[in-house]
């Protein structure tokens, strides 16, 4: 096939965010002008796809913004694609407002204790208004007409492209659609994260050998659970991230270790070096589709803890130790032994590397890209 000319879009806050799907799009973007075609990025609110064969849309949860793009695109008259990023939002909702009441209202040491045990479960009940209480079971939605939203949206789609069947088979019993798709997996760049050297990071800041979480400080990203868990281990624990949800920093900081230590921001130039001066990245997350942070912290040499919230297991198989991000006891253990077997795990840890290098890689997702907008243009 000619080189394709491919509009991709994200909503116009992504810039602002800087999560996976920015990184997927960049990195897609980048690895199909290697291979010869003519790619454009687009964060605009009404972009514009005349004169591309197709355009590509990152992310169908951002409700606000993507199905007035995707509207957008429609009228061009060339087919959209889409990579969903999809997540069923409905125990991660419940899970951030038990959180919040659990630890936001100023309850003694016991009383947090048994409601985390309750938590830990999965059997707690929250209110969020007038006749409305959530479980971890029921649907959950910020707005009653969230599934509609995509579901309409979905009828313009041409062909998804999530990042692991399950995903789409997430997408599929929440949403009750069976559109075409292609999988494309996230990658990571390993020129960037295989095998850092610690050193620069270690003198910059005089920690090593720690537990490490990167991302954004957020309620769905889960770091008060992590950091509450380990409060009385002894284990060093650094939080890289800036933080949206100020009240929700300030209870990170009031119940996790008294010297807990947060780096709002790093260039990956240094955090490359971060990863590699950690001895575990724990990413004990509700919201994750993979996780890409806990795949270039595995470039760097941890071990990683990772959720069974999301869809890491398909990525990261028995390579990663796995945790229920509403135990605490659960994440403890986890990091615990990820920690202390170390020194063991060098076979783990290679074996986890040469899976990456091997099928986790932004050409192989570009090229399913290629794939899927194959079957769309014929």
């Amino acid at each position: 096939m000619a080189a394709l000319k491919i509009l991709m879009v994200n909503h116009p806050q992504s810039a602002r965010f800087r999560g996976g799907d920015t990184t997927q799009m960049v990195k897609t973007a980048e690895a199909l002008r290697r291979m010869g075609h003519a790619v454009q990025e687009s964060v605009d609110a009404q972009p514009d796809a005349a004169g591309f064969d197709l355009s590509h849309v990152f992310n169908i949860r951002t409700i606000n913004s993507t199905p007035a793009q995707v509207q957008s695109l429609r009228r061009s008259g060339r087919p959209v694609v889409m990579s969903p990023i999809y997540l069923n939002p409905g125990v991660a909702l419940w899970a951030a407002r038990v959180t919040r009441n659990i630890f936001g209202s100023g309850r003694s040491e016991s009383e947090m204790a048994a409601l985390l045990e309750e938590f830990a479960a999965y059997r707690l009940k929250v209110s969020i208004g007038p006749n409305q209480v959530w479980e971890a079971h029921t649907p959950n939605r910020g707005a009653n007409n969230t599934d509609q939203i995509l579901r309409d949206m979905l009828v313009h789609i041409a062909h998804l492209i999530p990042n692991s069947y399950v995903e789409m088979d997430g997408l599929v019993k929440a949403l009750h659609v069976a559109p075409p798709f292609t999988t494309a997996y996230y990658a990571a760049d390993s020129k960037d994260y295989l095998d850092a050297d610690p050193e620069p990071f270690v003198k910059e800041y005089g920690v090593k050998d720690f537990v490490l979480q990167v991302g954004r400080i957020e309620e769905s990203k889960n770091q008060l659970m992590l950091v509450h868990s380990l409060r009385k281990v002894g284990l060093p624990i650094v939080l890289i991230g800036g933080s949206l949800q100020p009240q929700y920093l300030e209870l990170c900081k009031r119940y996790g270790p008294p010297d807990l230590r947060i780096i709002p921001h790093l260039p990956t130039a240094m955090l490359r070096h971060a990863y590699a001066a950690a001895r575990v990245h724990a990413l004990p997350s509700w919201i994750e589709t993979c996780g890409l942070v806990t795949m270039e912290a595995a470039l760097a040499n941890c071990n990683i803890v990772t959720s069974i919230a999301g869809y890491e297991l398909e990525y990261y198989r028995d390579y990663g130790y796995y945790c229920n991000p509403a135990s605490v006891e659960s994440i403890r253990q986890a990091v615990v032994s990820a920690y202390e077997n170390y020194d063991r795990d060098g076979a783990r840890r290679a074996a986890m590397k040469k899976l990456i290098l091997e099928e986790f890689t932004w050409e192989k997702s570009a090229q399913a890209c290629l794939a899927a907008y194959r079957k769309v243009l014929g």
